[in-house]
């Protein structure tokens, strides 16, 4: 049997070992950086949402969002510029959210009078699943990076409402509704699930109220009772609206 000597033998493993973890440190650094900076936004979003959800957005600091995960406000610096650009991520995500959830649910509805009653009940339970994230987007600051509130959901909420507003648009010409083209009459309905998704968000669960559920199904029933006998506004509606636009301008 051969005997090497000690000391040269344990250098040589020495650095073998050295030299290994070193390439395997090297190769994997910056996907493990990458994917732990990735984690941090992801903490900071979700501890800001709910910040922003319980206590309003104005109340919130970014020093009170960093001592929630641990870190000093100077870590959220190396993620968002400033506490609007947060606001503004999590606005993203959850209109993405909602359109993920309209598409999959359009897509189970060939018809599309199903696919309009189908994506109705979808928002509205989307809304009151998720209401934190509903709360932070709609239920937000009026300014937002100088953007009035109203604008600034119309910008980011724009790919939502034209897959709306073109399905309500096909609804019209499957059914043969009278002024298919009237966009007034889209709104309507969108404005009365809006409406009714936000009321629901904001009440909760009454216990005294009639089901929800059922409260969700006598609106759509309603709405499309009255698209079909009242598609626009009434002829004695516009008439007054011209009469006072004249006489205004004598």
């Amino acid at each position: 049997m051969v005997l090497y000597p000690m000391d040269i033998n344990q250098q040589s493993v020495a650095q073998i070992v050295k030299r290994d973890k070193l390439l395997k440190v090297t190769s994997t650094s910056p996907s493990r950086r990458l994917e732990r900076r990735e984690r941090l936004r992801g903490e900071i979003l979700a501890a800001a949402g709910k910040m922003f959800a319980d206590r309003g957005y104005e109340a919130v600091t970014l020093r009170e969002i960093a001592k929630e995960i641990g870190y000093t406000h100077a870590v959220i610096y190396q993620h968002f510029p400033d506490k609007s650009h947060i606001l503004a991520e999590l606005s993203r995500e959850t209109i993405g959210l909602m359109i993920q959830n309209f598409d999959a649910i359009a897509a189970e509805h060939p018809a599309s009078k199903e696919r309009l009653f189908a994506t109705s009940r979808g928002l509205i339970q989307f809304c009151v699943a998720h209401p934190q994230q509903f709360r932070n987007v709609f239920f937000g600051p009026e300014s937002r990076n100088g953007i009035r509130a109203g604008q600034y959901i119309n910008d980011i909420g724009a790919p939502l409402f034209q897959r709306f507003v073109q399905l309500f648009f096909d609804v019209a010409k499957d059914e043969g509704l009278p002024n298919k083209n009237d966009i007034v009459v889209a709104h309507t309905w969108w404005f009365s699930i809006f409406g009714l998704a936000t009321l629901m968000v904001i009440q909760g669960v009454v216990p005294d109220l009639p089901d929800q559920t059922l409260v969700v199904e006598q609106t759509i029933a309603t709405l499309w009772a009255g698209v079909q006998a009242v598609p626009r506004l009434p002829k004695s509606a516009i008439t007054k609206r011209s009469g006072r636009s004249s006489a205004s301008k004598h």
